[in-house]
């Protein structure tokens, strides 16, 4: 089956696009956290198949997303910092 999307390489991935990803982490793991709350299971998709987690298996996946995020937070400060900036479509750089 051929994806419907292609994967962005972080190096071509503006400051909106680390945000995205980063919002996407993060509420990855809010959903781990309600499924613990509630008891029921974490439903991932690794290797093709859907899986259900227990709510107290879920710490290697809330650690690893944990730490893309914070990667994510490292790279949109240093894009910042660079005086890197986002410009919506109809916007014309300044000279």
């Amino acid at each position: 089956m051929k994806e419907k999307y292609e994967l962005l390489d972080e190096s071509t991935m503006d400051i909106e696009d680390l945000e995205s990803e980063r919002a996407l982490q993060l509420a990855t793991i809010s959903a781990i956290h309600r499924a613990r709350q509630f008891g029921t299971a974490f439903v991932v998709c690794e290797d093709g198949q859907t899986k259900d987690i227990p709510a107290d298996k879920t710490k290697p996946y809330e650690d690893r997303l944990l730490a893309n995020a914070e990667r994510l937070n490292q790279r949109i400060q240093l894009l910042k910092q660079s005086g890197a900036t986002d410009y919506s479509l109809n916007d014309k750089p300044s000279k």
